[in-house]
């Protein structure tokens, strides 16, 4: 199949099928499904697909970097988010997320380092977390909530994975877990839902990024071994895994 092809019409999918989840299950559960690599995991196979394995293995460090600067994305838009609108606190986050990105870039910490590294930041963010203050409201639906994210989630991959040859691995890695899926939700149930439904959304996902982290780190080594899906499918199991036994501590 031609990959353009392939990448406008998986990820649209993939996307409608996480917001039908998010729907079904409710805000803590949909942030734990969204954290899972619906669209990290597509980009690193892109980037294999076009660059090839070795470019591939080497952005899984710059995601790492990506992947702090995440975690202080979500906590910074739940800190704001019940005392300011969605854009200055999405403009504020992102703020936050750039200046992250660039001072553990610039520290240009090992593989093994990063991992450990972010796996304590998630558990610290965790004990430090902004608490809901009251039920999430029941909320309403924008008419085309769903094709709205399919669109600019679509549109990001697109983006990524087109400028890879000239951001090299590291930067194309560091862009991965930009924080645009988490944006939609962030925005979406801020709007229509509030802030305490963006924390709770919010929470959910950071306690995924247990499960989504290991994903991308296992890569790091599973891709030398075995073959693309091989790799992916034992790393998915292993985040599903981590990811139910974290939903029930948290």
């Amino acid at each position: 199949m031609n990959i353009l092809l392939l990448k406008v019409t998986l990820m649209p999918s993939v996307i409608a099928l996480v917001t039908l989840a998010i729907r079904r299950w409710g805000n803590k559960i949909g942030g734990l499904i969204g954290s899972m690599p619906w669209t990290a995991g597509p980009i690193l196979l892109f980037f294999i697909l076009e660059q090839g394995k070795s470019f591939g293995i080497l952005a899984i460090q710059g995601t790492m970097t990506g992947i702090l600067a995440l975690i202080s994305f979500c906590f910074c838009y739940c800190y704001y988010c019940r005392q300011r609108g969605w854009l200055p606190t999405l403009l504020l986050s992102y703020g936050v997320y750039t200046l992250t990105a660039l001072f553990f870039n610039y520290l240009q910490l090992n593989l093994v380092v990063s991992y450990g590294l972010v796996i304590g930041c998630v558990l610290l963010t965790l004990r430090y977390f902004p608490k809901p203050t009251a039920l999430p409201n029941s909320g309403r639906r924008l008419r085309f909530e769903i094709p709205i994210r399919m669109l600019v989630t679509t549109l990001f991959v697109l983006v990524v994975t087109g400028l890879a040859s000239i951001l090299g691995p590291n930067w194309s890695g560091i862009l991965t877990p930009f924080p645009i899926m988490t944006s939609i939700l962030a925005i979406f149930s801020h709007i229509l839902q509030g802030g305490n439904a963006t924390i709770t959304t919010l929470r959910g996902l950071v306690i995924g990024l247990l499960g989504f982290t290991t994903f991308l780190f296992l890569q790091a080594f599973l891709l030398r071994e075995f073959s693309v899906p091989l790799a992916f499918g034992i790393a998915f199991l292993v985040n599903t895994a981590i990811n139910l036994i974290a939903g029930r501590i948290w």
